[in-house]
């Protein structure tokens, strides 16, 4: 009954962090160097949109495989979780290999964006930055689940 209960837990904690890990960072969704208006508000040039692509390209590659260490080390700890002996030692240690998994995804993204930084300069930047957040909160004032 008690691991029941503590999977059940801990389920809903995963679940809850997921959205945030997987999701929102702060930067604009997609591929917002090509939209017409950011390139026009930034003066973005051919050549800097080539290196974000090229940076993006990298910066997927190895989020593909992060995630995919993300999903292996849930797997691992939503098996202890379902094992009957119940070792809380042993899903406690893959409790935190599950999150370094998750953090590893947090800093791949961390470095994307200074990376992106580093190309379009700090004034840009704050100006992309500045945009975002504006956009973040009209989807947050019109969708309340966001």
């Amino acid at each position: 009954m008690i691991n029941r209960k503590l999977f059940l837990c801990i389920f809903i904690i995963l679940l809850a962090l997921t959205s945030d890990a997987l999701g929102r960072d702060g930067a604009p969704g997609g591929k917002w160097w090509h939209d017409s208006s950011i390139l026009k508000k930034l003066n973005l040039t051919e050549k800097e949109s080539q290196k974000i692509d090229a940076l993006f390209v990298e910066s997927m590659r190895r989020m593909i495989d992060l995630k995919s260490a993300v999903e292996k080390e849930r797997f691992e700890l939503r098996n202890l979780l379902e094992n009957k002996t119940g070792n809380d030692s042993a899903v406690k240690e893959q409790f935190k290999n599950l999150e370094k998994a998750r953090s590893a995804i947090a800093f791949e993204r961390l470095q994307f964006l200074m990376m992106v930084r580093e190309i379009l300069g700090i004034k840009r930047f704050r100006e992309l930055s500045s945009s975002s957040e504006s956009s973040g909160k009209d989807r947050r004032r019109n969708n309340p689940l966001y």
